[in-house]
């Protein structure tokens, strides 16, 4: 092999690529951490169902979604509400479009009484369509 036909410092013109790949995998873990804390909305654990239709097609804008959380804490829309100011928030949120069902997302740990009592909730508000949001649960032979 040769080094360098003038006898000098050995400089050759091929390209490292390692410092290159250490920076793309440091990048890809940047990424794999950040990008779970960018998305909207609030974690919900939702239970599984064999026969689950698919996700109706709403303008989320329009669409009235409530949200209970692990912990028992209540979202319409993304929109903290406490436990005595569903029914109000749900009268108003209905007032604007009683046609669009009313869509609930509970977290597989909060207890099944606590859904009742919000499907209670939201027939006292005038909310004639409930449907309840679950995950498909993917058959694997049997």
């Amino acid at each position: 092999m040769e080094t360098s036909r003038r006898g000098g410092s050995g400089v050759t013109s091929e390209i490292n690529v390692t410092p290159m790949c250490d920076v793309m995998l440091v990048l890809l873990i940047i990424f794999m951490i950040t990008v779970p804390l960018l998305q909207q909305g609030i974690f919900v654990n939702k239970p599984r169902a064999r026969n689950a239709q698919e996700e109706p097609l709403v303008d989320d804008e329009d669409a009235t979604m409530v949200t209970i959380t692990r912990l028992g804490d209540i979202y319409i829309n993304r929109n903290p509400v406490g436990p005595n100011q569903v029914v109000e928030r749900l009268v108003e949120r209905i007032a604007l479009k009683p046609e669009l069902p009313l869509f609930i997302k509970a977290d597989v740990a909060v207890l099944y009484g606590t859904v009742v009592d919000l499907v209670s909730k939201a027939r006292e508000a005038g909310v004639e369509q409930i449907g309840l949001m679950v995950d498909r649960q993917e058959d694997r032979g049997r």
